[in-house]
């Protein structure tokens, strides 16, 4: 497999993609009824983000997630929250690919609503 990786770079000119990395790693507590609002960057992206989806879990009922249009590699998990609780979810990334595929990850958090 590695040695195919080198065939592959070599004949194609192309390198591995370095693993998309999530900041921050856990997210801030929310307060049910008071407004809410967490970023979340994507580092080592070769192309932009182009989209994000909640996985495996949801978000608390009120909040919502979304991909910032600026800055670039932003998600961003807002709105209000209305229920107390712990909340488990995976977050799912991709970036766009141009003449390459682009890349993907996912990332676990746990949101407390206090």
């Amino acid at each position: 497999m590695i040695a195919c990786a080198i065939a592959l770079t070599a004949v194609l000119g192309c390198t591995p993609r370095p693993a998309l990395q999530f900041s921050p790693a856990t997210l801030p507590d929310a307060q049910v009824g008071s407004s809410y609002a967490a970023n979340i960057t994507i580092g080592q992206a070769v192309t932009p983000v182009g989209g994000a989806s909640v996985q495996d879990g949801a978000l608390p009922a009120g909040l919502d997630l979304a991909l910032a249009k600026d800055p670039n590699n932003t998600i961003q998990i807002s709105g209000t929250p209305t229920v107390s609780g712990t909340f488990s979810f995976t977050i799912y990334v991709w970036c766009r690919g141009t003449n390459v595929n682009g890349q993907t990850a996912t990332q676990q958090y746990v949101l407390v609503v206090k």
